[in-house]
């Protein structure tokens, strides 16, 4: 034993020389990889007991109207009817809304979209509380509507909240915007529209609420626990403390489930529970969630940019209309993201952008992965090709003439330093996809069978930025047998990032990852750590579980130097082992030292905290550092397309992030894979239709989403790492980056292929032949 743990304290010694980092940086298994491979996690429907009351919506039929009566008796007295929930069934506000309350859980005086919630049933069975949906009556007196958010931003635009139409404006302006642009020998202006995008996680929106003792238990598929505890207790007028959310195992979510829908669920069924006296069960179907829940904005973004005829840039004035649908949510945070990172990656010295989250008769928009990147991108990416193509400056060139790299600035003005990999990721993806010579290669082409090349890059800022409010904790707590438990309000719903900051604790304290469980997030045990987005679980979590971890080791080392009879400065901890080093032959198994200090009645338990440092910037022009630090990525896409038909192939699809310090290469790229096919069918076929205010295509089979069919027959993903000043050690984002560049790189390589500008999103079949009928 004693050979064998020198020889380990001699690659330790290795190691560290080396600057590498115990357990980080490889591919370890997930803690929850077994039970998801078996099908065995307990989600919110496998919980519920025979006892159980259903919960179902009844929604507007109206996008815009007054209510003039409601009339539940008929429903009420429908067969296994338990209780009908109205506006005036809400003891406490009558209010879901996670920043602006600009939103009823219950719409009562007036419906603003087909979205709105009047009323709900509660029935023994699913079936009869459906059933009793169409029995409720609601007598409505139309009003006119409003759809297109430039025309609602209008004066004599129908109103649909009394403080106006706009929920949010956010401006960027630095430098003199007239002047660059009397600077500039070539203006290139062009509009770009984006759709409506749905999540559509595989678990809907879902809460099961028990009452007992005076308080009520929740349990549900949500990102955000606490968020959903407010909300609940909210609508009670209740203290926080008599409800207890916990997160079960959740099914995806992508954003919506951070945002006001888990509230809804929680608060009808809440409700129900109160009224009836027994647990409701509150699940949308897949209707419901599509129509009800946030989606991405659509948007009009206008692009006017000024340039000089070697291809510098001199001016970007960009105008941003996100159709937020009837209500803000947490679209006042996505529009000043998309604002933020609507001029690119680039160094431009004078730029004017106004970015407006408008209020509209659609149902409402609001969180989704990516946060506004995609749209912003996507126009962003679009333009620059345009501006080659004026300038007849090949993409490449120009991009590498004006992108960001150490030492240059954004266009808030916020200086790139050495952690800029964007050069590096650049350079990746061009030699992956050999693009300089595919470029030559396809610019003979004719015919009707077509091949291009196209290429995006981005700049994303990590974790919440602007808000200045970005803090989380992490508890491990030990038990006798030598078990981890790992607990925290920040959430897992599919992306493995709780696993990875398990990691990081398993690094800092030197005990194997195979020793940690993570506890279901509660908010009895749990204190609030923010919300679960905007990818901060591995940059904020990650630095309060080495914050835990490093007071965890102090406390392990101090009690195993009583154990072992050594100067705590002597002992280390190494995969599992505690061990001196002046003598290797005195070891114990941490197994052993949580056994003895249990019995000692020595506490392990530790609880980390991390708040990042405050961004500095001008709410007024926007101009500082909203952000501590940025992923950086590059995608080349290469398509074919049958100008004729539409039919359009993505060969080959090429990406690279600087990832700062990859933490599990293994999880980092599949989150790189699952992105970009998410990416991929906002580009080429998503979109929730909505016609006069209604979704017209609320389910899997209208609502087309990628499968594995759509996939690129050859996908490269590269991981480079140029440490940021954030997270551990350098440690960015990558779960939202992924969904931003398919769009742009495919749309630029459909160019490259046809000479055919598509302005907008989604880039179908149809709306390439219809294109290049009109080409010809």
């Amino acid at each position: 034993m004693a050979v064998s743990v020198e020889n380990y304290i001699t690659e330790l010694q290795k190691k560290a020389e080396r600057g590498e980092l115990l357990y980080i940086g490889q591919s370890l298994k997930r803690i929850d990889d077994l039970e998801k491979a078996l099908g065995s996690p307990i989600y919110t429907n496998d919980l519920i007991p025979r006892n159980t009351l259903y919960a179902k919506l009844v929604l507007s039929k109206h996008p815009h109207a007054w209510i003039r009566s409601i009339k539940v008796s008929g429903a009420a007295a429908h067969p296994g009817v338990r209780a009908v929930l109205t506006y005036m069934d809400v003891p406490g506000i009558n209010e879901s809304a996670a920043i602006v309350p600009d939103r009823p859980l219950f719409a009562h005086e007036k419906v603003r979209s087909t979205g709105d919630i009047v009323a709900a049933i509660v029935a023994e069975k699913e079936i009869r509380a459906m059933e009793a949906r169409d029995l409720v009556e609601v007598e409505y007196d139309p009003i006119k509507p409003v759809f297109d958010p430039i025309e609602a931003m209008g004066a004599d635009a129908p109103k649909i909240h009394e403080s106006g139409n706009v929920a949010k404006h956010m401006r960027v302006a630095k430098g003199n915007i007239d002047a660059g642009f009397n600077e500039a020998d070539v203006i290139v202006e062009n509009t770009y529209k984006t759709q409506f995008q749905d999540a559509v996680p595989m678990e809907t929106e879902t809460a099961f609420v028990v009452p007992h003792d005076d308080r009520l238990l929740i349990i549900g598929s949500m990102q955000s626990p606490h968020n959903t505890q407010a909300s609940v207790a909210k609508v009670l007028g209740w203290p926080l403390e008599r409800v207890e959310v916990i997160q079960a195992v959740t099914g995806g979510a992508f954003g919506p489930k951070s945002d006001e829908t888990p509230g809804d669920v929680a608060s009808i069924a809440a409700l129900g529970a109160l009224k009836t006296g027994k647990p409701v069960l509150m699940s949308m179907d897949r209707r419901e969630s599509m129509i009800a829940h946030t989606k991405r904005h659509p948007s009009i973004i206008k692009h006017r940019t000024g340039v000089k005829s070697d291809g510098r840039l001199t001016a970007s004035r960009v105008e941003i209309y996100l159709n937020g649908g009837a209500y803000a949510s947490l679209g006042v945070m996505v529009i000043i993201r998309a604002t933020f990172h609507a001029n690119g990656p680039y160094e431009i010295p004078n730029v004017l952008n106004d970015g407006y989250k408008v209020y509209t008769n659609d149902t409402y928009a609001g969180s989704f992965r990516g946060f506004g990147a995609p749209q912003a991108i996507f126009a962003a990416e679009s333009q620059m090709d345009e501006i080659a193509r004026k300038l007849n400056i090949d993409p490449l060139d120009l991009r590498l003439m004006n992108m960001l790299r150490p030492g240059k600035r954004t266009s808030t003005g916020q200086l790139m330093d050495d952690s800029c990999g964007l050069p590096e990721c650049v350079d990746a993806v061009v030699r992956s996809s050999d693009y300089r010579k595919k470029v030559a290669e396809y610019s003979t082409q004719s015919g009707r069978v077509r091949r291009g090349i196209g290429m995006a890059i981005l700049h994303h800022g990590n974790s919440l930025g602007p808000e200045n409010n970005d803090y989380a904790y992490v508890y491990l707590n030990v038990d006798k047998h030598g078990i981890i438990h790992l607990g925290t309000a920040l959430t897992e719903y599919g992306s493995g990032a709780v696993s990875g900051i398990a990691q990081i604790a398993a690094s800092v304290t030197g005990i194997p990852l195979e020793h940690f469980v993570i506890d279901r997030p509660d908010t009895d045990k749990h204190k609030e750590s923010g919300a679960t987005v905007a990818s901060r679980v591995t940059v904020i979590g990650g630095n309060a579980a080495k914050n835990a971890a490093i007071k965890l080791k102090e406390r392990v080392i101090s009690f195993a130097a009583s154990l072992l009879d050594s100067n705590p400065e002597k002992i280390k901890l190494a995969d599992g082992y505690a061990f001196s080093t002046d003598n290797p032959e005195k070891t114990i198994t941490w197994n052993e030292i949580a056994k003895r200090s249990f019995k000692a009645g020595v506490s392990l338990d530790v609880v980390g905290y991390y708040i990042a440092p405050k961004c500095i910037w001008d709410p007024d022009t926007g101009v500082g550092s909203p952000y501590n630090q940025y992923t950086f990525g590059a995608a080349v896409a290469e398509v074919e397309v049958d100008v004729e038909t539409g039919e359009l192939k993505i060969l080959n699809f090429h990406v690279a992030y600087d990832v700062g310090k990859v933490i599990n290469p293994a999880q980092a790229i599949g989150q790189i894979y699952g992105g970009s096919v998410q990416g991929i069918g906002y580009a080429v076929m998503e979109e929730l239709i909505h016609v006069d205010g209604r979704v017209a295509n609320p389910n899997l089979k209208d609502y087309y989403i990628p499968t594995s069919m759509d996939i690129p027959d050859k996908f490269i993903p590269i991981l480079i790492e140029k440490p940021g000043s954030m997270g551990f050690h350098g440690a960015k984002v990558i779960a939202e980056p992924p969904i931003v560049l398919p769009g742009p790189a495919i749309r630029n390589a459909i160019l490259n292929a046809t000479g055919m500008e598509i302005n907008g999103l989604p880039i179908t079949s149809e709306k390439i032949s219809m294109n290049y009928a009109q080409h010809e």
